[in-house]
């Protein structure tokens, strides 16, 4: 279980650089304890901020925030981290990720892949918990 967890911090420390580096962003990596990454650039009015948790004994992730200001979106930032999401889950083996959305960003969940699931479809998600409402 130890590779794992540096497997996964060095995946999360080298996303950060890519983030800073390509698109100026200051990201710091907030909190990185044995189940939840948290991703601030909290140099900005508007926070930017990725966070994800893993769950259900490493089986899934859950997306809790992909927050951009409205000056940063469509320039790339969202598509660049959940297509490292992907990555990280395939090359880590998770078994799914699920996220909780606002309406508004529903087309680009779904351009990114994911769907929208109903109430009975969530609990074949163990650790959901209900975390988001609809």
């Amino acid at each position: 279980m130890l590779l794992f967890y540096e497997n996964a911090r060095l995946k999360v420390e080298s996303l950060k650089d890519t983030l800073n580096i390509n698109y100026e962003l200051q990201f710091v990596l907030m909190h990185y304890g044995t189940d939840i990454v948290v991703l601030d650039d909290r140099n900005k009015e508007d926070f930017t901020q990725f966070w994800f948790h893993f769950c259900n004994a490493k089986q899934g992730i859950y997306v809790d925030l992909l927050t951009l200001p409205s000056h940063l979106i469509r320039k790339g930032i969202g598509t660049f981290c959940i297509k490292w999401l992907k990555d990280f889950a395939s090359d880590l083996g998770f078994k799914y990720i699920v996220l909780g959305s606002v309406a508004e960003a529903r087309g680009f969940w779904t351009r990114m892949g994911f769907r929208l699931l109903n109430t009975k479809e969530l609990h074949n998600f163990p650790g959901y918990q209900g975390r988001y409402s609809r």
